[in-house]
């Protein structure tokens, strides 16, 4: 089994990294397009969109608002990604390891997914849509601009 562990500083608060995370006004800017869609609690069903289609789904098994969100993960965005098993992505946030005010450390771990080409390929996602939430944060730009319709 593969496990992808990505750790991030980020020159934003808790409180606004946990935003661009859970706000679907915002994650478009830096995933791929996705619209977030979260529940305050955890035990409930969230998803994200691209063009009015869900292409995430699963269940939030811990919600803890600017600290930590534990879901399950099922992607149907491609027929690779929809055929492997339910995974689960955890993010956790801290302010405090790095001991910088306004410095916000953001761990995403991504664990029970199949060694192989698509899990390599999710884990090079992973690194895309970090890189772009920083950026996104720290400049107002998107890291990248979506492409023409």
């Amino acid at each position: 089994m593969t496990t992808h562990t990505l750790p991030l500083a980020i020159k934003a608060s808790r409180a606004e990294v946990w935003n661009a995370l859970v706000n679907p006004a915002v994650t478009p800017g830096y995933y791929y397009g996705f619209a977030a869609h979260y529940p305050a609690v955890a035990g409930e069903a969230y998803s994200y969109e691209s063009g009015g289609h869900e292409v995430i789904a699963g269940h939030v098994l811990e919600f803890v608002p600017e600290e930590k969100v534990r879901m399950t993960f099922r992607g149907s965005w491609a027929p690779d990604v929809a055929a492997l098993d339910e995974s689960t992505v955890t993010i956790e946030l801290s302010d405090k390891s790095m001991g910088f005010a306004g410095v916000t450390v953001l761990t995403l771990t991504h664990e029970g997914l199949p060694d192989g080409a698509t899990s390599h390929s999710l884990g090079q996602g992973w690194v895309v849509i970090l890189s772009g939430l920083k950026t996104l944060l720290e400049t107002g730009q998107p890291l990248v601009q979506p492409a023409a319709a």
